[in-house]
């Protein structure tokens, strides 16, 4: 599931293909994916036709697509995110589609296209701006160790934290395995037991891991905007049996519902 990085990626790449293009048409096969106006694809495209994209943004791991009325289009990745942009929409189009043009004289075409399980939310909505912190975006600088360690305070463990919307926006499943096996801390390690240096620890990985995911385009797999796949290669999310690449020992995997968390057992002893 992409998460901050791949999103940052996408909203950079959006940002130079499509800002200042006019939507001339909009459409989508997968209704039940619109959450406003609810399941009404006739009334989510006719509220972007004839709209500017003036900015690309990011909330979390959630897209937006600033637009010339004061409302933006908002849109959450699925399992398997690919957003491209192409100069012909697609003969066969499983998700939504939107056509743009753009350039002095409106002749450059092109189209956004959201396909497969690339959704998992589209929104059209009016826009506003975030509200005061927290949740602080993760790779907010403000988000440092005195930071983590007041909001955390009392919580129960490190991963549930990491990722729990309230307090930090864009840590999902994969990238919390990370930063935790930089910072050398366990996942289930209860957050109050933390030492000072520790949440200095995390809050260094945090931004260095999430950084570095950028800077490589995504995790591998991950396809931006120009088609350009990811280069972040996971030291250990998913990779439950290797040997960890710090220490040799077996990556251990505990699954708790439909999610793996995993970690080295000697690296991030608890």
């Amino acid at each position: 599931m992409p998460e901050l990085p791949e999103a940052e990626v996408c909203a950079r790449g959006l940002a130079r293909l499509i800002t200042g293009y006019q939507i001339d048409a909009a459409r989508c096969t997968q209704a039940g994916r619109i959450v406003n106006p609810a399941r009404d694809g006739a009334a989510w495209a006719a509220g972007l036709v004839g709209r500017a994209v003036v900015g690309v943004g990011r909330r979390g791991k959630q897209l937006v697509l600033h637009l010339d009325d004061e409302h933006a289009l908002a849109f959450g990745f699925g399992l398997w995110a690919e957003v491209t942009v192409s100069d012909v929409e697609p003969a066969e189009l499983h998700g939504a589609v939107l056509r743009l043009s753009g350039g002095p004289d409106g002749s450059v075409r092109r189209a956004l296209v959201f396909n497969g399980l690339a959704l998992s939310t589209l929104a059209l909505e009016a826009w506003a701006p975030a509200p005061e912190a927290p949740p602080f975006d993760a790779l907010d600088r403000r988000a440092d160790a005195a930071t983590l360690a007041a909001l955390a305070r009392g919580r129960a463990a490190l991963k549930a934290f990491l990722m729990d919307e309230r307090y930090l926006l864009g840590v999902g499943n994969g990238y919390s395995d990370e930063i935790l096996w930089e910072a050398r801390l366990h996942p289930r390690q209860p957050a109050g037991s933390l030492a000072p240096e520790e949440w200095a620890r995390l809050a260094q990985s945090m931004h260095r891991v999430l950084e570095a995911a950028v800077s490589a385009g995504g995790e591998a797999g991950f396809l931006d905007p120009f088609g350009a796949p990811g280069r972040y290669e996971r030291r250990v999310h998913r990779r439950g049996g290797d040997p960890c690449p710090r220490c040799g020992e077996l990556v251990a995997a505990l699954i708790s519902g439909s999610r793996e968390t995993d970690y080295c057992p000697s690296c991030q002893a608890l």
